[in-house]
């Protein structure tokens, strides 16, 4: 054994890719699925039980994708296997990563939450990729006061400036199963059907986004939403 090495740590718990490769945690190189991934659609819906690899396989796209980490892509795959086999899409996304986990309240404020995370995780976008688009991009999204507007922005300013968008979330139904297991199908209903602001805010990801890959537990949500991811 090479005393030089670094000794792999377990990763217990941990579901970030750049922390696994930056401090030397062993993992399982899954890599080699990229390819069919991007063969397979744009637009991606995947199901898989809980403690499945779920978030760490979108973290570690985000990081393939992520056009802002392209100066890391040798630290990060250089000796996995899509680091010799790297596709054309390689770090040329501005990505954008929700996880609807972190959607938390009671039922009465369940909208206002969402709106209020989504807001959070748009205006940080447009500060990570402002040089993408022009100075004061960050600004002009950050002046729009609901989430689907800041959506639209970003997604009307991007095609016009010409820049690529991916779309990753994880645990889409985390709490809409919640909603329907402890307040019923009538309470879930008025989110997911009709004039919902969850359906609502669906409808706006698949005009605005190059490329869209979700992830949760159940079709059921997916199915009630739109029949437009398949």
């Amino acid at each position: 054994m090479n005393n030089n090495e670094p000794i792999l740590q377990l990763p217990l718990g941990i579901a970030d890719f750049e922390r696994m490769r930056r401090q030397h945690y062993y993992y399982v190189d899954k890599t080699m699925y990229i390819p069919k991934l991007e063969f397979s659609s744009s637009y991606l819906f995947f199901v898989r039980p809980r403690r499945f690899g779920k978030s760490l396989l979108l973290s570690m796209l985000h990081a393939y994708y992520d056009i802002n980490l392209a100066d890391k892509f040798q630290d990060y795959f250089g000796d996995l296997w899509i680091g010799s086999h790297p596709t054309a899409l390689r770090n040329s996304y501005a990505v954008l990563h929700l996880d609807f986990s972190q959607v938390t309240g009671g039922i009465d404020e369940l909208k206002e939450s969402f709106d209020s995370y989504c807001g959070v995780k748009v205006d940080i976008f447009a500060r990570q990729y402002e040089h993408l688009f022009y100075e004061g991009f960050a600004a002009e999204v950050k002046q729009q006061n609901r989430a689907t507007k800041k959506l639209n922005y970003i997604g009307s300013v991007a095609k016009e400036v010409g820049v690529p968008l991916y779309l990753i979330i994880d645990e889409y139904d985390n709490f809409t199963n919640t909603v329907l297991n402890q307040h019923g199908e009538d309470i879930y209903r008025g989110l997911t059907h009709g004039e919902g602001f969850y359906r609502d805010i669906f409808k706006i990801f698949k005009p605005n986004f190059e490329r869209v890959l979700m992830i949760g537990v159940s079709p059921v949500t997916m199915d009630d939403l739109t029949s437009g991811y398949n």
